[in-house]
């Protein structure tokens, strides 16, 4: 995601309408700032005063499907949960009404099951907080107004970049393990801070035992991370870590 940071503190009539949700449940009760804009989604950073100590969140908004950049999800979003119904495949495939309905319902709902899985399985994920209608909280990665780093943003700060390496393939792993595969991994959502590895944003991940494009999209981030890590020159052969990888996996299964 972009950075557009800026600060407009404020209330619930500070916040975008979709975050009203969790001031009335008390969630939250401050709107802090736009951390970052990407293809889908905005994330903001929302506050929540217990005693004298504010903690931190993120809050992630969906765009409108005419809002997003990015709207050609055929390699992702095939089968993904609707193996077992033709109707509803169909109608995603020839963009019905009823399918950009039932589109739209999976890929902002999907996140967040993906996630809650993952960390149930120890991943390096963000921490869900509440999801809730066309967004959700999750865990705030940085210390109050000081935000975690990307990758990319980060490289003078890794200390260990061969720790951190394998750090990011041990949850494609875990991914994999999961019937996770990111499918936009690279080091613009993967966040570093003081150490510690988070992978973010799983709008794009699928099942391999339903998407039949997820061999090559696991390929993908594997190559994306290589060619990230290379230029500390530790030795990697993507093609042979996606192969090692898939084959262990299969035999998992």
């Amino acid at each position: 995601m972009n950075n557009i940071e800026g600060s407009h503190p404020g209330g619930a009539g500070a916040a975008p309408e979709a975050l009203r949700q969790y001031f009335d449940d008390g969630t939250i009760d401050n709107y802090e700032r736009v951390l970052s804009e990407g293809k889908e989604a905005v994330v903001h950073v929302v506050s929540k005063k217990e005693g004298a100590v504010k903690r931190y969140y993120a809050a992630k908004v969906y765009k409108t499907r005419d809002e997003r950049g990015f709207k050609n999800r055929a390699d992702y979003l095939v089968t993904q949960g609707l193996s077992s119904k033709r109707r509803e495949l169909r109608a995603v495939r020839k963009k019905t009404r009823f399918g950009r309905v039932g589109e739209e319902f999976l890929w902002q709902n999907r996140e967040t099951v993906y996630l809650e899985k993952l960390l149930a399985a120890g991943a390096d994920v963000p921490v869900l907080v509440k999801a809730g209608r066309n967004s959700f909280i999750m865990e705030y990665l940085g210390d109050g107004e000081e935000r975690a780093l990307k990758l990319i943003e980060a490289k003078r700060e890794i200390a260990d970049p061969p720790g951190v390496f394998g750090r990011v393939l041990r949850n494609v792993e875990l991914f994999l393990r999961c019937n996770i595969v990111h499918g936009d991994l690279s080091p613009y959502n993967v966040l570093y801070h003081r150490g510690r590895v988070v992978v973010i944003d799983f709008p794009q991940a699928s099942d391999p035992r339903r998407n039949p494009n997820a061999q090559a999209l696991l390929l993908r981030d594997i190559r994306n991370v290589c060619a990230f890590f290379a230029r500390w020159d530790i030795p990697a052969a993507p093609e042979v870590i996606y192969a090692e990888m898939w084959n262990k996996n299969q035999l998992n299964e």
